[in-house]
């Protein structure tokens, strides 16, 4: 009874981790914090006198430049026949070469994949001309709608994440205790079911993720995570690599548990222990630790938090699924106090790991619950302090009433353990990191008896709006005769961006301007009182 409720409840955990699927990828969102635009040329909002000859995209960390996609469109939404995507002088600069341009309004349409497989998009506009008329940031918004994939693929996406980092986990943690003591498992029925399930979770989870992958990458479809032309182009990638070498490991870990019986010969166990070791590695060598520097080294740390998690959380649900047999046997009783030997080892591993990953990947602890990846954390670390606490219960049974006494406590660790590790997966598709927030910008500037106040909102990276209203020398029911403004990065020599101002009333003028990046940005702002008095107003705008 107690062997198959054991069995039950570790299947039952696997199943949480649909539900966790069902949370993040539901409420997914746009990715911040990965791959970031710094430098674009043409510059967002500038004005040329003649076309670009191509279009250069610099990010702050490295891009899979044949996944990019760069397209151009004229101010009446048609798209503009541009070059495939070419290198630049390092792996995050990317470019395309642009046909001669008529003068006009243009937007530039971009999407990417980051080192860290996640895909990021975005737009600017610019202007080929001075005569040029529309709104640039009504253009972006009729021509970018296609830049993302559809909400069904990436919410899969995060389904097969979690499928195969769970399956992963619970295979190899779960094996790596039976293998070690198969006298002691010996006709446990209740753990072969779950080995199964977890191999198959892996499989499937591993199969899915690279195809979706690929319909992430290209915008697609759900149709597209099926397109062998899809699969050609990301299996060319390092992510698309580490989902393939993922799905062919989990193939080979199968053939090696169906040749179980040979594990005395010399060359089994080293294989299984290679082929389980690169599972693993292919989850930080594909996530958040492949963006951080130096990735060789947060590669390694987020691996021993994953051996250490796979090892404690595998061996619990070995046990669990195994039943009270198991520990009512004189192995089993030596079995547990291996098990809690190891968990004495891992566990701290496990905690010191995951600190120093938490404090490189966010913004800091008070930050946490401003991100969807910071909250989740929060929820992951409870359940953790909760199957520690229950650990701890299990230690103490252990020393003093033998390994019978623990087997309800280990199934609850179990359960808990799985939902750990559906929780981690789950954050692995989002940002740790929360965009900035907005700063709304207002100034009163002066010069020669004319007061102009400036206010710029919502103060963020992207559209914003200006407002200018003014009193002239003469009093505010004395109109100017015009304003102009324009905007450019205060750091980079780039060409200043004009600002579209529109008179809506007397002395007040309001247009839209947009800031393409963080940063402070020079607002200059002229206007002509008269005829023969221009007036010139400078100001610095901090965009966070």
């Amino acid at each position: 009874m107690v062997q198959r409720f054991g069995a039950r409840a570790a299947c039952g955990a696997l199943i949480c981790v649909l539900a966790v699927a069902a949370l993040v990828g539901g409420s997914s969102r746009p990715a911040f914090a990965h791959a970031e635009l710094v430098t674009s040329t043409p510059a967002a909002n500038s004005v040329l006198e003649e076309g670009p000859p191509e279009i250069v995209l610099d990010f702050d960390e490295a891009i899979e430049s044949s996944l990019t996609s760069i397209s151009l469109f004229d101010g009446e939404s048609r798209p503009i026949d541009v070059g495939d995507p070419i290198d630049g002088a390092d792996d995050t600069i990317v470019g395309v070469s642009v046909p001669a341009l008529d003068d006009g309004l243009y937007a530039v349409v971009w999407r990417v994949t980051s080192a860290d497989g996640h895909v990021v998009d975005g737009a600017f506009s610019f202007q080929v001309g001075t005569a040029a008329e529309g709104d640039g940031q009504a253009l972006i918004d009729q021509v970018s709608g296609d830049a993302r994939a559809e909400s069904a693929v990436r919410w899969w996406y995060a389904v097969a994440r979690l499928l195969s980092s769970a399956g992963a986990i619970v295979l190899i943690g779960a094996c790596r205790w039976w293998l070690s003591a198969p006298v002691a498992f010996a006709g446990r029925r209740g753990l072969r079911v779950v080995v199964r399930v977890a191999w198959l979770s892996l499989v499937v989870g591993s199969a899915a993720a690279f195809g979706l992958f690929g319909a992430e990458a290209v915008a697609g479809t759900i149709g597209d995570a099926v397109s062998p032309s899809v699969w050609g182009d990301i299996a060319t990638t390092h992510t698309g690599r580490m989902l393939l070498l993922r799905l062919t490991i989990a193939i080979v870990l199968g053939a090696l548990l169906a040749l179980r019986a040979h594990r005395a010969a010399g060359w089994w166990r080293p294989a299984g222990f290679t082929a389980a070791l690169l599972t693993l590695y292919t989850f930080p060598a594909g996530g958040h630790a492949n963006a951080l520097e130096p990735s060789a080294l947060w590669i390694a740390v987020d691996l021993a938090h994953l051996v250490a998690i796979t090892v404690w959380i595998g061996g619990l649900v070995a046990i669990a699924a195994a039943g009270r047999a198991v520990l009512e046997t004189g192995e089993g009783e030596q079995l547990a106090k291996r098990f809690s030997t190891a968990a004495t080892i891992t566990v701290p591993v496990i905690v010191a790991t995951g600190v120093a990953q938490t404090l490189k990947l966010s913004s800091g602890i008070d930050e946490l619950t401003d991100t969807d990846w910071g909250r989740l954390l929060l929820v992951k670390v409870t359940v953790v302090v909760t199957l520690l606490a229950i650990a701890g219960v299990s230690r103490w049974l252990l020393r003093h009433d033998g390994a019978a006494s623990i087997r309800r406590t280990v199934v609850a660790e179990a359960v808990l353990g799985v939902v750990v590790i559906g929780l981690a997966a789950g954050m692995v598709g989002l940002p740790p990191t929360a965009p900035p927030a907005s700063q709304p910008f207002a100034v009163e500037l002066s010069s020669d008896g004319l007061i102009a106040i400036v206010s710029i909102g919502p103060g963020r990276v992207g559209s914003n709006e200006v407002h200018i209203t003014m009193t002239p020398p003469g009093g505010s029911i004395t109109p100017v005769l015009s304003a102009t403004a324009r905007v450019v990065p205060v750091s980079q020599e780039l060409p200043p961006a004009p600002v579209e101002l529109v008179r809506d009333g007397p002395n007040h003028y309001t247009g839209p301007v947009t800031f393409p990046r963080a940063g402070e940005w020079s607002f200059e702002l002229v206007i002509q009182v008269t005829e023969s008095d221009i007036i010139l107003l400078k100001t610095t705008v901090p965009i966070p």
